[in-house]
């Protein structure tokens, strides 16, 4: 099978499966006759209902996240070439929170991970500009490492759905090899001469 044969083929699938998603949540809501509701009952209630975020049609949901996707990417290359890692972060946590509000619900919890993720990058680095340095000298050194040397929850599996869908990779997280870090971490902590 050729891969844009498998290609078309899983995003059938992932149609069929959030469409069967779907019917299953309007089947399993009860069903009330009108004759019936006004036989049982002499009282008007009123409730409201909170709008859903998320886009419940695929083709929909499918064709917003590859006009933000193309749009995420084409704004991120215009970021000169040796930037500190904060003008991408900052439009990565764009581009994942703007995403989260359009994606198939079945995928939401992984993306807004990476929405956490991206916000809590921010809130370690940015005050120190983003300077690894700094931040292992003044700062959060323990939660920086864990958000520089590990993968971000549902970053990988995001990444690639979207991969899948518009063709295009969007950027990674920032990252440090731990042993990397280590060492730095080292040559900064303990000095050598």
């Amino acid at each position: 099978m050729s891969w844009g044969a498998l290609r078309g083929f899983m995003a059938f699938a992932l149609v069929a499966a959030a469409i069967a998603v779907s019917w299953h949540k309007i089947e399993a809501r009860p069903v009330d006759s009108t004759a019936d509701a006004a036989a049982t009952s002499t009282t008007t209630t009123t409730t409201t209902t909170t709008p859903v975020t998320t886009t419940t049609d695929p083709a929909i949901a499918v064709a917003a996240t590859c006009e933000r996707t193309a749009t995420f990417v084409a704004e991120a290359s215009l970021i000169p070439a040796g930037s500190n890692p904060g003008p991408l972060a900052r439009l990565a946590l764009s581009y994942w929170s703007d995403l989260a509000e359009v994606a198939v619900a079945e995928s939401v919890i992984e993306i807004e991970a990476v929405v956490t993720y991206y916000q809590s990058y921010l809130d370690t680095a940015e005050p120190f500009n983003f300077d690894t340095v700094k931040i292992i000298l003044e700062g959060d050194k323990e939660k920086f490492q864990q958000l520089v040397t590990r993968p971000a929850a549902g970053l990988e599996s995001s990444r690639n759905m979207v991969e899948f869908l518009c063709d295009v990779v969007v950027p990674n997280q920032p990252s440090i090899s731990a042993r990397g870090f280590d060492d730095l971490e080292d040559r900064l902590l303990d000095p050598k001469d």
